[in-house]
């Protein structure tokens, strides 16, 4: 934090180095007493990111505090909601059967396959990430996603598709392979 920033008031530095030497180690403490001290840090330097942000919206003396807590308290509940999702899917997961392949082999490449899809989808743009959440993870319709994203549906649906084209261009590039699907003969034939 040596120097100010091109465009950021010196007033307002000095103003934001005053918070975080005040009220950093109670903040991180806050955090810790809520979501663990393996993501105390975390949420801290969250907050204290709004903090910098905000920094004009910061109320002066000791009222910053209370408002330091307020962003913390909503920095905890996005972390809560997110860690809920990881449980449920987790368990989700876990409650799938158990996939039935005959070869050895084939179940390698089903585990590298998935590997690939969950590395490609690392790769997609956030929004693209959350569209395919919401569609796959949350199952929720395509009305449904135009609400949370706050779109129209005919907007949701086509960020939907252009996921998943991103997607499997992201696969594709890490080396997945798009099985054919076998066509049935015709009328008996062999």
């Amino acid at each position: 934090m040596g120097e100010v920033q091109p465009g950021v008031d010196a007033v307002e530095a000095a103003e934001y180095r005053r918070l975080f030497n005040l009220y950093h180690a109670r903040v991180r403490a806050y955090c810790a007493r809520r979501v663990g001290r393996e993501d105390a840090e975390d949420a801290a330097a969250e907050v204290f990111t709004v903090a910098w942000r905000r920094i004009a919206s910061v109320p002066p003396g000791p009222e910053a505090l209370p408002w330091l807590y307020g962003v913390a308290y909503n920095v905890v509940s996005h972390h809560r909601r997110g860690h809920g999702r990881r449980r449920r899917l987790t368990l989700m997961l876990a409650s799938q059967p158990p996939l039935v392949m005959s070869e050895p082999s084939n179940q390698v490449v089903a585990h590298a396959d998935y590997s690939r899809v969950l590395e490609a989808a690392t790769r997609l743009r956030p929004l693209d990430q959350e569209v395919l959440r919401l569609a796959v993870w949350e199952e929720l319709r395509h009305d449904e996603i135009a609400k949370v994203l706050g779109c129209s549906v005919t907007a949701a649906r086509q960020r939907f598709h252009r996921a998943k084209r991103s997607l499997l261009r992201e696969f594709l590039r890490l080396g997945g392979v798009v099985p054919i699907p076998s066509v049935a003969p015709k009328g008996g034939e062999r």
